[in-house]
């Protein structure tokens, strides 16, 4: 749980946000989704976990934020937890709204929402039911106000790479020739969560690694394939863990016996081409930069560079991409996933490989333990 002050922190910024826009209101709406940075927005201003359907919350300037809950199952879960205190049943979400938005005054002027998550069908009916209102997408603004971390998330976040080193552990422990991959990520998820992950967002692959016929394919979720690893296969992980709503990422793969000389090999350029890029993890800089950074870094090396090589996480996993065309700086208590995708011409999948760092105010700081070291089972 987060202090007062951090929850007095993020209920001043929606009041700022509305005052800069010059906003009637907030409406935002949450769902389970592991999105871009739109997703994150509800989570952010009421420290509430949506796990069924669509949840939401209205703000309106100088007054206490309401909540809507669709049953009162979520309505105890929001007032045990949530920032806001006045949560309130209404079967029909959009009822709810309309009632709420009459009680606060917001019937005209302009009014933020997330207008990636808000549904069509619900727009169609507050359209009609205010029709002075303007509605404008509040995304970017309080992704703004996300991006300036306190030092109550950064701790969170390393806490929440702690149980990523836990669950690569476990594996390394558990894994073996004859289980399934669906075994060897019950095994993982197990761990996480007996050791407080709030949930587990896991990838896994298996299959022969080679230069001239790879079988180790695109990593994928764990419930898609019910494939038995094998006596010299590789196996691909991303250990995605979510603590307190902050997510990390740790991207190994182990080998289940001697690994080839190939994969020996694309694991030393891999391994390189995150070390060379740490030196682009400094704030201010621009993150592109890291992705310009990679991609030389790789084509000097004589390999392919391929997307994706990362991206920035925080209450979204996917915060933003690490791609040249992003100019977003980075800034103190970022999270930065780094998984360069290095292959060549005859790959069109790599080992996978890279782990999560935390800008801070001079550079950066390595927040996991798990070493480069390849694993051998």
């Amino acid at each position: 749980m987060f202090s007062e002050t951090e929850r007095g922190r993020r209920l001043n910024a929606a009041q700022e946000i509305m005052k800069e826009e010059g906003l009637s209101g907030l409406l935002m709406v949450g769902n389970g989704a592991v999105g871009t940075n739109s997703y994150g927005c509800f989570r952010y201003l009421t420290d509430n976990r949506v796990y069924y359907y669509l949840q939401t919350a209205v703000f309106a300037p100088d007054k206490a934020p309401v909540a809507i809950a669709t049953s009162y199952i979520s309505q105890l879960e929001f007032l045990n937890n949530s920032f806001i205190k006045d949560c309130r049943v209404f079967t029909d979400s959009m009822v709810g709204i309309m009632e709420i938005f009459e009680e606060m005054g917001i019937k005209s002027g302009k009014v933020g929402t997330c207008l990636e998550i808000l549904p069509t069908s619900w727009m169609l009916q507050l359209m009609e039911k205010f029709p002075q209102i303007e509605w404008v997408d509040v995304s970017e603004a309080i992704f703004r106000i996300r991006n300036v971390h306190s030092d109550e998330e950064a701790e969170t976040i390393r806490k929440c790479a702690r149980l990523a080193d836990i669950g690569y552990e476990v594996v390394k422990q558990k894994i073996k020739p004859g289980m399934s991959e669906q075994q060897v990520v019950a095994e993982l998820e197990y761990a996480i969560q007996k050791n407080g992950g709030e949930n587990n967002f896991s990838l896994i692959s298996s299959g022969r690694f080679s230069f001239d016929d790879n079988r180790l394919p695109c990593i994928h979720a764990a419930t898609m394939f019910d494939k038995v690893i094998e006596p010299g296969d590789s196996v691909a992980m991303e250990i995605t863990p979510r603590y307190n709503g902050y997510w990390t990422q740790l991207v190994r793969t182990l080998c289940i016996g001697e690994p080839s000389e190939d994969f020996r090999t694309l694991h030393k350029v891999v391994v390189e081409t995150i070390n060379d890029a740490l030196n682009e993890l400094r704030p201010g800089n621009p993150i592109g930069n890291i992705a310009k950074r990679i991609r030389k870094f790789t084509e000097d090396s004589g390999y392919v560079f391929s997307l994706p090589c990362g991206h920035i996480c925080a209450i979204d996993l996917n915060e933003e991409r690490i791609d040249e065309a992003n100019m977003r700086p980075l800034m103190p208590g970022m999270a930065v996933i780094l998984h360069p995708s290095v292959i060549t011409p005859k790959l069109q999948t790599g080992i996978f490989w890279g782990e999560t760092f935390l800008i801070t105010e001079s550079g950066y700081e390595k927040i996991m333990n798990s070493d480069n070291e390849i694993v051998v089972i």
